[in-house]
């Protein structure tokens, strides 16, 4: 593929965080998460008390409910900014205790001793070097341990509708790259350029098999990302399906965003 490695800029700024907070945590969508989580770290066996690894735990918020199920985290993230935020937001919810944060770039992550469980949520979707992020993300899980990844899917319903839709009109997707693991964009965010990565399962699997992993569940997240273009009425209309879609696990092969939770079968 031809995406180069981003210096990070676009994660150390604080307009990147009050954007992410619009776009991904407005009140309607917090049920969503506050089930999602839970459903993952049981999917992987974790249980109050376990260690588990937040691989780009980004401002904390997903690092605070693993706390709030009992866990105790470790959570990196590539950004000062994020991490900062992060250690504010766990002390704001009282679980500052059973979290510790540090920085760390996850393509170059190499822990002292691996975790029995992982996860990584919406991180490696942003990640041009995803293959050596996998590397890593696999060294740092354990043998009989459990990796979760929350992606963004390159066959889900919006976005083959976008796809139809922008051909018909003849607007595609600029700066789009077809890459071993599915469809990439450059885009700009607050004057930096963000990598967006939808995954193909099939390339994905594939890969986490030759890693010595197999898939052992997976859950819809979100039916449509596609809110977070708008406001209003219709905004909430498209939550609520999110909800109603993750709340019974529909048709979680055509969601947007799906988490998918991997088993470590050999070293």
């Amino acid at each position: 593929m031809n995406a180069i490695e981003p210096k990070g800029a676009v994660f150390e700024q604080e307009a990147t965080v009050n954007d992410w907070d619009e776009d991904y945590y407005p009140p309607l969508a917090i049920a969503l998460y506050d089930r999602s989580i839970p459903w993952m770290l049981n999917a992987m066996g974790a249980k109050p008390d376990d260690l588990v690894l937040d691989a780009g735990c980004g401002p904390g918020v997903h690092s605070i409910r693993a706390a709030n199920y009992g866990c105790r985290v470790h959570a990196i993230d590539l950004s000062e900014t994020m991490l900062s935020h992060a250690r504010d937001r766990a002390k704001a919810a009282g679980v500052d205790d059973k979290i510790t944060f540090r920085q760390a770039n996850l393509v170059e992550f190499h822990p002292e001793k691996p975790y029995r469980f992982v996860f990584s949520w919406g991180v490696i979707i942003h990640v041009p070097q995803v293959d050596e992020a996998l590397k890593s993300l696999a060294d740092a899980v354990e043998s009989g341990g459990s990796l979760a990844l929350q992606l963004v899917m390159e066959g889900s319903a919006d976005f083959m509708v976008e796809r139809a839709l922008r051909a018909v009109m003849g607007k595609p997707l600029k700066d789009r790259e077809k890459t071993d693991f599915g469809t990439g964009n450059w885009y700009t965010m607050n004057g930096e350029r963000l990598w967006v990565l939808r995954f193909n399962l099939r390339d994905l699997d594939k890969r986490m098999a030759t890693l010595g992993f197999k898939r052992i569940a997976r859950r819809a997240a979100e039916a449509t990302e596609h809110q977070r273009r708008l406001t209003g009425w219709t905004r909430n209309i498209l939550l609520r399906i999110n909800d109603v879609i993750s709340r019974f696990n529909i048709l979680p092969g055509l969601a947007s965003t799906q988490i998918l939770v991997y088993r470590k079968i050999n070293s």
